[in-house]
C-alpha cells in the first residue's frame, strides 16, 4: 500500500469532516488498497469500493511492518487514494480480523467484492500478490502467513481532481 497526506488528502478530509460531522481532529488513515509495484491493476480495485461492491480488503500483516503504516481499527477512518495519491473516497474501518491466508473464509472473499466473489477467485489473486510482495521484501511465502481482513463502509467519494481547490 501506498501511504500519503498532500494537502489534497488533507483538503478532502476537513470537507470531509465538514459535510458528514466529524470531528477534524479525529485520526484518519490515507493509502491505497495495493501497491502498483507488486500489481497492474492500478486503481481498477479502488473503483469497487466507489460503486459499493468492495466492503473489504486484506493485506499481508507484514506490509504494514515493511512501509511503517499503523495498522487501522474499528472505528477508524481511511482515506482511500489514488495510485498516484489523489483521494478517491473516505471510508470507516468496522472490523478488523487477523488470521493464517489459508483461513480467509468464503464470506470474507465475498465482501472484498471482486470477479465472482468466490474464495477460489480470491485465494488465487490474493496468494499471487502476496507471493510477489514476500519475494521483493525477501520473506518466504507461506500459507499460514498472517492476514489482516478489514471490512469498511463507504462514506464520502471525493470530488474529481480538476474540482479539487488549491
Amino acid at each position: 500500500m501506498i501511504t500519503s497526506k498532500s494537502p489534497e488528502v488533507h483538503q478532502f478530509w476537513l470537507e470531509s469532516c465538514k459535510t458528514h460531522k466529524i470531528d477534524s481532529k479525529s485520526k484518519y488513515h490515507a493509502s491505497t488498497f495495493t501497491d502498483p509495484k507488486f500489481t497492474k491493476i492500478g486503481d481498477g480495485i479502488s473503483y469497487l469500493a466507489l460503486y459499493g461492491q468492495k466492503r473489504a480488503t486484506a493485506h499481508l500483516l507484514q506490509d504494514f511492518e515493511q512501509n511503517g503504516t499503523p495498522r487501522r481499527v474499528p472505528g477508524d477512518y481511511w482515506l482511500l487514494l489514488s495510485v498516484s495519491g489523489l483521494p478517491m473516497a473516505l471510508l470507516r474501518v468496522t472490523k478488523v480480523d487477523v488470521k493464517p491466508f489459508n483461513q480467509v473464509d468464503a464470506a470474507f472473499a465475498a465482501t472484498e467484492g471482486e470477479a465472482d466473489l468466490s474464495l477460489d477467485h480470491w485465494t488465487k489473486v490474493h496468494r499471487s500478490y502476496f507471493q510477489t510482495q514476500c519475494a521483493a521484501w525477501g520473506i518466504k511465502w507461506s500459507e499460514d502467513l498472517p492476514t489482516v481482513c478489514e471490512s469498511f463502509e463507504l462514506i464520502a467519494i471525493a470530488p474529481p481532481p480538476e474540482s479539487i481547490k488549491h
